[in-house]
């Protein structure tokens, strides 16, 4: 089985490449929305959207950071991917709206966290599904 080559696209300055991140990463300055804009541009070039545009709930979607998880795909435009990812930009514009927070550690940390989680979830399932 090919090995999944995967890009974390973020505006988090805690997550950067380094020889122990086995994974891409495509920074971008601003928002989590500029974060969404760069993300939707590469499904529109041979990527595919892996993690959920919106995080879990709504104070950390006011936050001021996103990291996303996108994969190399043998197909031109992840529809799906850029669907999701108009959908949740309409969100974030609604939630954003309301008492956004400035940068803080925190939610640098409970962003990487996200991050982390979502890595290992793709790990479990390759190997999940490479026993069937």
């Amino acid at each position: 089985m090919a090995e999944k080559i995967l890009q974390i696209v973020t505006n988090n300055p805690d997550i950067y490449w380094s020889p122990e991140m086995p994974y891409g990463v495509i920074f971008t300055d601003g928002s989590p929305h500029d974060v969404l804009d760069k993300a939707e541009e590469l499904l529109q070039h041979g990527w595919r959207l892996v993690s959920a545009p919106l995080p879990p709930n709504v104070p950390i979607m006011r936050g001021p950071y996103r990291s996303l998880v996108i994969e190399e795909s043998e197909s031109k435009y992840d529809k799906d991917g850029i669907i999701a990812i108009e959908k949740a930009k309409d969100r974030y514009l609604i939630e954003r709206q309301k008492n956004c927070s400035e940068p803080h550690e925190d939610f640098a940390v409970i962003d990487r966290q996200m991050l982390q989680r979502t890595l290992r979830d793709l790990s479990i399932l390759d190997s999940i599904s490479s026993q069937f």
